[in-house]
């Protein structure tokens, strides 16, 4: 099952997430384990650690692995910045471009 990440979602949210899955998946809440059990073929082999769980909410909002879904993250956070900056700089009518260091 994939769901869209939400805008507003960030990586420390993202991490508390797996945190709590992991939690589960220690104390074998049915839920937890069916979704461990639906992601990977060895569920129930092995203990699961934190790279497990976070690989589980990776793959929940359709990303390969955590450090994808980690990027995305972070690009988008970069770009909303870098929008925020040329939507104050448009307020300002200040379209040149800034000082350059000496």
């Amino acid at each position: 099952m994939t769901c869209a990440l939400k805008t507003g979602r960030n990586l420390g949210a993202l991490e508390k997430e797996a945190r709590k899955l992991l939690h589960d998946l220690q104390r074998m809440d049915p839920g937890a384990l069916q979704r461990y059990s639906s992601q990977d073929p060895l569920a129930g082999t092995f203990q699961p650690g934190l790279a497990d769980a976070r690989y589980l909410v990776a793959r929940q909002y359709g990303f390969r692995g955590w450090r994808e879904l980690k990027q995305q993250l972070l690009d988008h956070a970069r770009g909303t910045r870098s929008g925020n900056a040329l939507s104050r700089r448009l307020e300002t009518k200040s379209l040149a471009s800034p000082p350059r260091p000496r």
